[in-house]
């Protein structure tokens, strides 16, 4: 299981824009997308001009960036004369590196546990393995009971800006595997029972994934430019509150001259001891689980609030919570691919593998941002 620690984002800022605060009586949506600039508020939609990472690889960052003040997520309801949602304009799922494996399969081999086998030789599509559905908490064996999840559902994601955009970029959204929870193997009755429900009318019932689940819902509305509606916006803060570390959010009127703060960020916590005595001692990138080690040579107790380890290979980064203090001389254990219950010693990261085994880097890096440290897998 993920941990409940605030992955996405070391000391969360969100920027919300309050759109329609209590002028309008929107429905419901089931779905939201493309980078704002930091002195603008944008327009409730879009126009789809930006060219699609799908279509031409390296527009979408292989690093996926903290949600900072740079991104606003935007607050709107839906409007009432939007086009009518066609699943068929979202185009998947594709084999986009014709190696006859599609985006389906491609998900099922990076989530499994364990090593996959196939269908036949040929390697094409995937027919066992081990998959944590992050959802309900459930370990399946049988890659026919599962569905690929996009967690931004794609109607949501229409009914939040995307309807605007040309079939290129739909394609994108819909197939997009560079960050990593975009799309997520669950059980398809988990995955029917959301449909192309917002957090609003679906939550999952594994409530240990919340704050993950929220966070992520968050990243990519504002990495792709979505909106978000007022009831949606309610329904992730709840979530979020189960984090270990609260991230500081505000909300912003389109109108407003300035931001009104609604909750205070906290301030990371200055290190007691030399930076350069915390470091990366060990990583096994090839075992179940894998483990970084990180360790504390130094005299005193370091605070970790604001400190960070990423994967350069797939963008997963894994911040440590307010307030963790690595005491002289001990280490902490980050590991990833398996669950269970976290200590002071050992942090379980996340349910499925992370580190690619072929020359993968693990970077450590403190709250201003400089690596510290770093260890290739071996």
């Amino acid at each position: 299981m993920k941990s409940n620690f605030f992955n996405p984002a070391t000391g969360l800022m969100i920027l919300l824009v309050a759109g329609l605060f209590l002028a309008c009586s929107g429905a419901n949506q089931s779905g939201i997308g493309q980078e704002a600039a930091p002195t603008t508020v944008k327009a409730a939609y879009p126009s789809p001009t930006i060219a699609s990472s799908f279509a031409l690889p390296g527009d979408t960052p292989t690093e996926i960036p903290a949600v900072t003040s740079d991104q606003l997520l935007r607050i709107a309801e839906v409007p009432p004369d939007l086009p009518s949602y066609d699943r068929d304009d979202w185009r998947h799922w594709v084999d986009e590196d014709k190696d006859c494996q599609n985006t389906r399969h491609e998900v099922l081999i990076e989530e499994s546990l364990a090593k996959v086998a196939f269908k036949t030789a040929r390697k094409c599509q995937v027919a066992t393995g081990e998959w944590f559905d992050l959802y309900t908490g459930e370990i399946v064996t049988d890659a026919t009971r599962l569905d690929i999840d996009h967690m931004i559902p794609l109607k949501n994601a229409h009914n939040s800006g995307g309807w605007a955009w040309d079939k290129r970029r739909k394609a994108a959204f819909a197939n997009e595997i560079s960050y990593a929870d975009h799309l997520v193997a669950v059980t398809a009755s988990a995955n029917r029972k959301k449909g192309a429900r917002g957090p609003e009318a679906w939550k999952p019932t594994n409530k240990g994934y919340w704050c993950d689940y929220a966070a992520d819902w968050v990243q990519i509305k504002t990495d792709w430019d979505l909106s978000a509606t007022k009831a949606e916006w309610g329904a992730l803060q709840e979530m979020l509150e189960t984090c270990d570390s609260t991230p500081s959010i505000q909300a912003v009127s389109p109108k407003a001259e300035s931001q009104a703060t609604v909750k205070e960020a906290v301030p990371p916590a200055a290190a007691s001891s030399n930076s350069s005595d915390v470091r990366i001692a060990s990583i096994d990138c090839k075992g179940k689980p894998e483990v970084v080690l990180v360790e504390n040579s130094g005299p005193s107790n370091q605070d970790l609030t604001g400190w960070k380890v990423s994967d350069d290979g797939q963008g997963h980064t894994f911040n440590f919570p307010n307030g963790f203090v690595l005491r002289p001389g001990s280490s902490v254990k980050l590991v990833s691919g398996g669950s269970g219950q976290d200590t002071e010693r050992v942090i379980f990261w996340k349910a499925r593998t992370v580190w690619n085994n072929d020359g993968d880097t693990a970077r450590l890096f403190d709250p201003s941002g400089e690596t510290v440290s770093e260890r290739e897998c071996p």
